[in-house]
């Protein structure tokens, strides 16, 4: 078979960007796909030529095969890789391909339709020595025998979805009155997310690690493995931190996995880049799925080993032999990668979707950023919260570790909220750094999920953000910002309130050349004062003109240099909206809601009322007109960038109007029930 000439990507967002780089590199065009609400992504254009998918949603789009050929037959591609997600596991998309000629860049058909059923692939791979958790599978028509099944399994124990992955459609189960309303919801989830609601029960492990190996093969009998990856740092089953190699696995069992994993390849006759995924603790480690594709983790792989998995991919589809043997495979160092989603931890991981006003990637050596989002950049509720990847490579894991930590503290990202503070705060955790983890690492600190930066340096940037609004009040910016002297302090003083996750800041900034202080304990306080005049926009020297845009829409951009009493100077990007100020600095960055007398009605409404926290859908309405809700009760269940989000009663009172009905699309604020107080 001939080399590939011309890729379509189908996919979106930092994947669809790798791959392109991918093609690139091996010497092909590569051409995007994208819905119309995509049509400003970067992916677009970065390929080589793009084709616009007809239709408004997804299932029209993205998850459209007949739309992906129609695509890849327009542009005159010769082959298409699915990247992760969306089609990329699904059957239908190779067998679609096949009659138009168009070469899968991925395994067969078989293969996927085996490995993506879980049950069906753990009977494979345990009769190839391989293995396996108890289990028991639970048909459509099986709600009479799920206490039965629960039995032959045993609590505590997994509800989880037979096709998908990624965490979606699995719920845990401690007590045989959680089972009924668990397995409903997971089959909710997972016939939502793809196309299938049947789901299967799993023993649950009380502290295993999550370890992965990497596979490849070709299609000329040759299976190797690229070693293996830790991925135990996660939230809702869903990956947070991946590194590789994996931490504290003995050298034997260790081995035996790599062996496990190529065994199960060769189980399913593999050819392409694959991952198999284990539950590894004292007792051993069992085979949880097999993703039979690339994964979002792939690049710890490709630092730690120099080699290309998307090149290899292309080299693999075209008919190629894999260039190297086992034996050639080595890895150099540690890799680490946190992934970058917009969501708000401290809420439930609650979707935080939204412009990017402003964004600079850290770089330097042993730094790589796989990214779907730049300046400028709309971050949709359609779609995965994922936003970002960043990796860090050195000679071992505390170097790797490190690099990391202080690449996200330089990352500077204005608009969008995301979950930097936790992975900050996880890369900087003691028990981390030690690699005493498991996959209820998160679930069992609070403080991560919460983590805020410091006092101290809350205290810094909320009097950054005060002399950044001195200036805008001087007259220096686009964007309308509340008034000084929200707090009566004498005619020739006034003091800032900015909110913040903790609580309220307040600061009196004078002047540029007049110390700052903020108020600690009843007492105001020296909290250091500006280096000269608060620099505006282009006139900073130390910014391009062109990152530091001022409209209505994105904000207006500041530099504020504060200089300690000991002379300690420090230098902070501050971004004015009209309700909030967004700091960025050295030692990582806020978020300060301004006091105003029209502040908007936060999403989630006030008392007797529950509102749309994000744009979504209606899954379910689980009230009606006169029920009695206690504090708690779940109201309505939103879905959202591909999760459920249960929104919940604030207090005890009864339902007297419910204003969304299931499929119905609601924006953020939208009223959904109103409730009477008791």
């Amino acid at each position: 078979m001939a080399a590939i000439r011309r890729l379509l990507v189908a996919n979106r967002g930092e994947i669809a960007r790798r791959v392109i780089t991918g093609a690139h590199d091996a010497g092909c065009e590569a051409v995007a796909v994208y819905a119309a609400d995509d049509a400003a992504s970067p992916h677009v254009a970065e390929a080589d030529a793009a084709v616009l998918l007809p239709g408004a949603s997804l299932a029209d789009t993205y998850l459209s095969p007949d739309a992906l050929v129609q695509a890849a037959k327009v542009s005159g591609a010769d082959a298409l890789h699915p990247g992760y997600g969306f089609l990329s596991e699904n059957p239908a998309l190779p067998e679609a391909l096949a009659p138009a000629g168009i070469t899968w860049v991925g395994p067969p058909a078989e293969a996927m339709r085996v490995m993506g059923h879980k049950t069906r692939a753990k009977d494979v791979v345990s009769a190839a020595g391989v293995p396996v958790l108890p289990g028991a599978t639970l048909g459509a028509d099986d709600e009479g025998q799920l206490d039965a099944a629960a039995a032959r399994v045993g609590y505590p124990l997994l509800v989880k979805a037979a096709a998908g992955g990624g965490g979606r459609g699995m719920r845990l189960v401690r007590r045989a009155a959680e089972l009924t309303e668990a397995v409903a919801s997971a089959r909710r989830e997972a016939g939502g997310a793809f196309g299938s609601d049947e789901v299967f029960v799993e023993r649950y492990l009380e502290a295993p690690r999550h370890i992965e190996v990497q596979v490849l093969a070709d299609a000329h009998g040759t299976v190797v493995h690229l070693f293996d990856r830790e991925c135990s740092v996660q939230r809702r089953h869903q990956k947070v931190v991946e590194e590789a190699p994996a931490v504290a696995v003995p050298a034997s069992g260790r081995q035996k996995m790599w062996e496990a994993a190529v065994a199960a390849a060769r189980a399913v006759d593999y050819v392409g880049v694959g991952t198999i995924e284990f539950l590894f603790d004292e007792s051993g480690f069992y085979f949880l799925e097999m993703n039979t594709r690339l994964q979002v983790e792939h690049g710890v792989t490709e630092l730690v080993t120099g080699l290309d998995l998307v090149g290899l991919q292309l080299l693999v589809a075209a008919g190629s032999p894999l260039p190297f043997a086992q034996g050639d495979v080595t890895t150099r160092g540690h890799a680490v990668e946190v992934r970058l989603g917009a969501e708000r931890p401290r809420e439930g991981y609650r979707p935080t979707p939204g412009r990017v006003a402003f964004v600079r990637w850290p770089t330097g050596h042993g730094l790589r950023t796989d990214r779907a989002i730049e300046t400028g950049s709309v971050v949709s509720p359609a779609y995965d919260s994922l936003v970002a990847k960043l990796m860090a490579h050195d000679a071992d894991r505390p170097g790797a570790v490190g690099r990391l930590s202080r690449a996200v503290r330089a990352l500077e990202l204005d608009g969008l909220e995301t979950n930097r503070d936790l992975v900050q705060a996880v890369l900087d955790d003691d028990a981390f750094r030690r690699g005493d983890v498991d996959i209820h690492y998160l679930d069992g600190r609070p403080d991560l999920r919460d983590a805020q930066v410091p006092d101290e340096v809350r205290h810094r940037h909320a009097t950054a953000a005060a002399f950044g609004l001195l200036a805008a009040r001087a007259g220096r910016s686009l964007v309308p910002v509340p008034a000084a002297g929200w707090r009566n302090v004498g005619r020739a003083l006034h003091a800032d309130e900015l909110r913040d996750g903790v609580g309220t800041i307040e600061v009196r900034a004078p002047s540029p050349d007049t110390p700052a202080q903020v108020l600690l304990d009843g007492d105001w306080r020296d909290a250091g004062r500006a280096a000269g005049p608060v620099v505006v926009d282009a006139t900073a020297a130390a910014e391009p003109a062109s990152t530091l845009t001022s409209s209505p829409d994105a904000g207006t951009a500041l530099v504020v240099d504060l200089v300690a009493a000991d002379g300690l100077r420090r230098r902070y990007r501050v971004r004015l909206s009209p309700h909030r100020a967004e700091v960025n600095g050295p030692e990582g960055q806020s978020s300060f809601a301004l006091r105003s007398e029209d502040d908007p009605v936060e999403a989630g409404g006030v008392a007797g009322e529950c509102r749309a926290p994000l744009p979504g859908a209606i899954g379910k309405v689980l009230v009606a007109v006169g029920d009695a809700v206690t504090e708690g009760d779940g109201l309505v269940v939103l879905e959202a960038m591909k999760m459920e989000h249960t929104l919940r009663a604030d207090g005890a009172g009864a339902v007297t109007a419910v204003h969304c009905a299931p499929g119905q699309q609601v924006d953020v604020n939208d009223l959904l029930v109103t409730l009477e107080p008791a």
